[in-house]
């Protein structure tokens, strides 16, 4: 006789070995291809599985004239694919447009986005889907669809500002209490007057000289008995005025010791955050 111990066991023994193993799809059945999809991701790009080359996502890559190459949503291993990418009349977009509503678009196109609301460029996502999305280069924070400024007061209470939580998330924090009327406290930790702008910033907040009223292309010398804060303002610019070949990731240095007081991002180093954060939703472990 079977105890009911012996009878339940068999039940699971036998559930075991009903379980279907799914084996990989062709595309992620080799190891390499899984290891080389994973080095790709690490360098923000995408694996052209048939010659094993890393391509930017959304570029043409390894895909015919008129594609874009992109991460698959159906794949377990995340492998690539080409999609189109032509307008209406079937011509091909060139390099760096987008296919929207049967045009060619430059990619983080503004004017594409006119009737969208504040804050939104053309963008495409790893899956290569195009929309209008808020600028987080440009320090925009989606909040149900609607963009605010991160570190500006958005749909938060006053004497509060929105910063960011997690890569998609939000939340308010108090700032009246430790940074004063008209401060508001910046990605460096440090509060700054805001420079008030007429009409809505649809561009991007950045640190100015007072004394000049420009942007540092340089870091500015702080003397032992100067203060930071008194030296910047927050200002809204419509311009990059931080191009990769004149961006200094310093705003301002201690004339004394050459300590970076103030570090700051440019959009292109905004830009390769957002993508990372993007490549580890999809392989968290390897991150």
């Amino acid at each position: 006789m079977f105890s009911s111990t012996d009878r339940l066991y068999t039940v699971l023994c036998l559930a075991l070995l009903s379980v279907e193993v799914r084996p990989w799809s062709e595309e992620c059945a080799l190891e390499s291809k899984r290891n080389r999809i994973k080095q790709c991701f690490k360098r923000l790009q995408v694996a052209d599985l048939h010659t094993f080359e890393c391509f930017e996502v959304n570029s043409k890559g390894g895909c015919e004239k008129g594609n874009r190459m992109v991460v698959d949503e159906n794949s377990e291993c995340k492998a690539s694919k080409c999609i189109e990418n032509k307008d209406k009349n079937g011509e091909p977009c060139p390099e760096e447009q987008l296919a929207y509503n049967g045009v060619c678009e430059l990619s983080n196109s503004k004017s594409a986005c006119k009737n969208t609301g504040l804050g939104k460029r053309l963008q495409a996502d790893l899956f290569g889907k195009v929309s209008c999305r808020c600028a987080l280069d440009l320090g925009f924070v989606d909040v149900d669809g609607t963009c605010y400024h991160e570190f500006q007061q958005g749909p938060c209470k006053v004497g509060q500002q929105i910063i960011r939580n997690g890569f998609q998330g939000w939340k308010c924090m108090n700032t009246t209490s430790t940074c004063g009327p008209g401060r508001i406290r910046w990605s460096d930790g440090r509060c700054y007057q805001v420079e008030q702008s007429e009409g809505m910033c649809d561009g991007r907040y950045e640190l100015y000289e007072v004394t000049t009223g420009k942007y540092p292309m340089k870091p500015v010398q702080v003397k032992e008995n100067e203060q930071v804060e008194d030296l910047f303002n927050v200002k809204c610019t419509s311009a990059c005025v931080n191009s990769v070949g004149t961006f200094n990731p310093c705003a301002a240095v201690a004339e004394t010791t050459g300590e970076c007081l103030s570090k700051r991002k440019s959009p292109q180093q905004e830009q390769e955050d957002n993508l990372r954060a993007l490549f580890c939703n999809l392989i968290p472990d390897e991150c």
